[in-house]
């Protein structure tokens, strides 16, 4: 069947290309020729259907209908290209490669998986290390690590860290403790410049803040601390002369609290917390400076105002200055400074 067929339709579409170049075209003649055409495209197409895989010969009206057509509308071309891309393609599948392990080189790991990487540690974990770990390498990772965190978080643990025993230690210690002071001295230095070039409050209270924090880091001692917090009052109070803030007030109290000043302290605070200050961010540091002045009844009467919420530093002061209070003097019990 599918010989006779295949055979039938070479032996038609040659008839009629035989025609189309050897004859002259009379309209009897090109209806001849769509006659044998459609014969011929209709044997292929059997042909073709009968060469398909079966699970493309269903629909049956629709492949058959499709391939009759494909050849109908492309003479020659159209038997050609149903030959190379259906019958040939769908005979041929691709090859199946059966190896699924390849050899690859092995490479040797970069670092012990036991051993975790201490940059992912937190502050609490690299203390422990400098504290209780015996390895100086170690030490030096940790170190790296410190440099990464907060400043407030790193100069607690770098100042630990010059009294380790090793050199090596203790010299990366200092040079990550000088690389802070160095970049804050150096932001100094550039507010001043702008400073003297236009003075205007906030500058005066941003070289107040960084000479602040020379000193909340712990950086400064002695000497020098004396000299830093001398710096930010001095810009605090030009600040002020400019243009009074509470926010300046604020640092400027906390400033007098350090230096043990804890009248000028209370009148600044007082003024701050007058200003657009929260409550919250003022009485801390008039307690302390109440209490610096001895004056506990004053103290407990701004404990008063202190938040409830469970777990809070301040609510858990005052529960401790209530729960320790004497009220036929109405003193109270001094957590030792």
């Amino acid at each position: 069947m599918q010989v006779w067929l295949i055979l039938q339709t070479v032996i038609l579409q040659s008839l009629s290309v035989f025609w189309v170049f050897n004859h002259t075209i009379t309209p009897t003649l090109w209806a001849t020729i769509v006659v044998v055409h459609v014969f011929t495209c209709a044997s292929f197409s059997a042909f073709c259907w009968l060469m398909l895989p079966k699970k493309y010969q269903h629909p049956i009206a629709s492949s058959i209908s499709f391939l009759f057509l494909f050849n109908l509308m492309l003479p020659i071309v159209g038997i050609i290209g149903t030959t190379c891309s259906l019958l040939i393609a769908l005979h041929l599948p691709r090859k199946v490669h059966n190896v699924t392990w390849k050899n690859v080189k092995e490479d040797p790991l970069s670092q012990n998986l036991d051993t975790p990487d201490i940059t992912d540690f937190g502050v609490g974990a690299l203390r422990e290390i400098l504290i209780y770990d015996t390895d100086p390498k170690r030490h030096l990772l940790a170190i790296s690590a410190i440099r990464n965190l907060p400043k407030k978080d790193a100069v607690p643990l770098l100042q630990l860290a010059i009294k380790d025993l090793s050199d090596d230690v203790r010299l990366l210690a200092y040079s990550s403790l000088e690389s802070i002071e160095t970049e804050i001295n150096e932001s100094i230095a550039l507010m001043k410049k702008r400073f003297k070039h236009k003075a205007t409050a906030m500058k005066a209270y941003d070289i107040a803040q960084q000479y602040w924090e020379l000193c909340y880091l712990g950086i400064a001692e002695g000497v020098l601390l004396n000299h830093y917090l001398t710096e930010a009052e001095q810009y605090l109070l030009q600040a002020n002369k400019i243009e009074e803030r509470a926010s300046a007030n604020l640092l400027l109290g906390r400033i007098y609290l350090k230096q043990n000043r804890p009248s000028e302290a209370s009148f600044v605070l007082h003024k701050a917390r007058d200003g657009d200050l929260m409550s919250r961010q003022v009485t801390p540091y008039l307690a302390e400076a109440a209490y610096m002045d001895g004056d506990y009844y004053t103290v407990r009467q701004i404990l008063s105002s202190f938040p409830n919420h469970q777990g809070e530093q301040l609510s858990q002061i005052k529960q401790y200055w209530q729960t320790n209070s004497n009220p036929k003097t109405n003193s109270l019990t001094i957590i030792p400074k």
